[in-house]
Formats: C-alpha cells, sequence, structure tokens
C-alpha cells in the first residue's frame, strides 16, 4: 500500500524536528520538578526503592590493599518494573484534499495538541502520586496557616531537616506549595514579618512600602535555601453530565521531599519518571482500517514512581 501523504510528510526532518521540539516545550515543569526525567537502557528494568524499613546508605569507598571493592550494582531484591504504553490520537479529516501547506499546517497543529495533552496528563500522573505519597507519610502533620500563633518558617524548617535526615543527604531537598497554601503561607503575619520594608522618600513624596511575598522569595527564608515551587494545575472533579467543579490539584498542601535534578536508578529521590533514552513523546501517523481518515498519533512509554516513600513529607 502506498504511504499516505500525511504520513509523508509526518516523517520528514522538518516536521519531526518540530514534533521533538513540541515535546521538549510541552514539559510540564512542576512534573519535572517532583520526579525528574530518569532515563533506563529497555522498557523493563531494574531499580532501587526506600522506605523506612529498607534505608538508602552511603555505600563503604575505602578498600584495604587485596580486599575487594564495594560492589554497586542491582539484585534480585530490587524492583523489576515496566514502563507503561501512553496514547493520543488526532484525527485530520480531508487530509487528502488539502493542499501541502495546509495538510503540513494540520500536522503542526496536531503535533502541538498532543504534546500539550499528553505532558499535561503526565504531570496530572505525577503530582497526584506524590499527594498520595505525602499524605501516607509519617512526616506529615496538619498545619494552619491562617493561625497568626503558626509560624510556617520554623514548621517548614523542622520539616526540611526531618527529611534531610530520611534522605541520608543523598538528594537535595525541595518544596511544592498548593494554591491556596500558598495564598495562607505569603498572608501569615510571622512570614510577612520577615520583610523588612524602607518606605522613605521618593520625588518629594513618601514612599509606600508594601509587603508582598512571591513564590521565589520563600526559598531564601528557609533552612538549605531549597528550591520552591507553586503547582496551579486545575481539574474539573465533576462526573460527566454534572455541572463543573474546578479544583486545585495540590491545593492545601505544602510538600517537602528530597530529589536529585538528575536521578539515577539508585539514588534516594522521593519521585522520579522512568523513560527510554533518546526521547519518550513518539510522533507518528497511520491510516483507519476503513482508509476513510488519516490520524496522526502521540506515543509515550514513562513511569512516575515513588522510589523513596521515607523522603516525603507534608504540611495540610
Amino acid at each position: 500500500m502506498a504511504e499516505s501523504r500525511l504520513a509523508q510528510l509526518a516523517t520528514s526532518p522538518l516536521l519531526q524536528n518540530f514534533a521533538i521540539t513540541a515535546s521538549q516545550k510541552a514539559i510540564r515543569p512542576v512534573g519535572q520538578f517532583i520526579a525528574p526525567l530518569c532515563e533506563v537502557p529497555d522498557l523493563t528494568f531494574r531499580y532501587k526503592s526506600y522506605t523506612e524499613n529498607n534505608r538508602y546508605r552511603v555505600p563503604v569507598t575505602k578498600r584495604q590493599p587485596g580486599a575487594k571493592a564495594t560492589v554497586l550494582g542491582f539484585a534480585a531484591s530490587d524492583v523489576s518494573q515496566t514502563l507503561e504504553p501512553n496514547a493520543l490520537d488526532f484525527p485530520i479529516p480531508n487530509a487528502e484534499q488539502l493542499s501541502d501547506e495546509g495538510l503540513q499546517f494540520s500536522i503542526m497543529e496536531a503535533q502541538g495538541t498532543l504534546a500539550d495533552a499528553s505532558a499535561l496528563a503526565l504531570e496530572n500522573e505525577i503530582v497526584q502520586a506524590a499527594i498520595t505519597a505525602a499524605a501516607a507519610s509519617n512526616l506529615s502533620q496538619a498545619a494552619d496557616f491562617t493561625n497568626a500563633n503558626t509560624d510556617p518558617i520554623a514548621l517548614l524548617d523542622n520539616l526540611i531537616l526531618s527529611v534531610m535526615k530520611a534522605a541520608k543527604n543523598g538528594a537535595p531537598v525541595k518544596i511544592l506549595f498548593g494554591a491556596t497554601k500558598f495564598k495562607q503561607f505569603r498572608n501569615n503575619p510571622n512570614v510577612r514579618g520577615r520583610f523588612v520594608v524602607g518606605a522613605g522618600r521618593s520625588q518629594g513624596k513618601d514612599a509606600v512600602g508594601i509587603v508582598s511575598p512571591t513564590i521565589t522569595d520563600v526559598g531564601p527564608l528557609l533552612m538549605t535555601n531549597p528550591e520552591v515551587q507553586l503547582s496551579l494545575m486545575v481539574i474539573d472533579q465533576s462526573v460527566p453530565g454534572a455541572a463543573a467543579n474546578i479544583q486545585f490539584l495540590l491545593d492545601t498542601e505544602v510538600i517537602v521531599f528530597a530529589s536529585n535534578g538528575t536521578p539515577n536508578r539508585m539514588d534516594p529521590s522521593f519521585m522520579k519518571t522512568f523513560a527510554i533514552m533518546g526521547g519518550f513523546f513518539k510522533s507518528g501517523s497511520y491510516t483507519t482500517e476503513d482508509q476513510r481518515d488519516q490520524v496522526l498519533k502521540m506515543d509515550w512509554t514513562t513511569l512516575p514512581v515513588v522510589t523513596n516513600s521515607a523522603a516525603v513529607g507534608a504540611l495540610t
């Protein structure tokens, strides 16, 4: 069977590069913040999993003359996993009737839409898993940031130290705020009181001092000056046919966790997104069984995993 015009154009170097670039740009920062990519050589692989009962330990590197070195590697007791296939399709009606330019633009639009939707689905999966793991952590506790007697900075400092102990310094600490939790944090008097605002005079007038902490101001307030991000992803929690119920995916929690920006299969990061080496978003096309329609497709093989359930805590 002759290759369709859509398939010919979609596999051209120009549109393949466009698809790769669109996929890279679409990757959501919060998902990568919580569970950075960890490339694996094959669809089936092993990784180290750490818990309260199976803790990360710094390896012994000293070796006596003639003695064997400490061996790092995977054993039968380590977790064996397989990357999960994911896919989305985007039909292009009347593809054979479009001009070359029109078809090219339609392919680019479809590739951009598929890249954005697939990245959004991946971030949703990552954040949902992080929320579940943080809720189950024995480091997590309730903390009312709207209470003037609550000091969010002191609570976060304590949680940072606890997570560092759990991770054995094997990965830096990061912090992710839910939308409402950050609103409460920035308005807490104990947080606002740490900002010194000099009003003075400007152009012969009394200047106005404004205390308005942003997410970029949080790290320097805390021990270790951790990376801090804000999750603003929203989802519709209603069932089909019911009125919309739009909520923030991460809302009234702040999650503190250990995470290497470039993890490997053995480090003690809280979460990782395992993906096949060489790029995991793959654009392609196919013709429907009845030969009537052309479909652009996006396939990806990833697996977000909580790899160190001990190295996370939350204030809820």
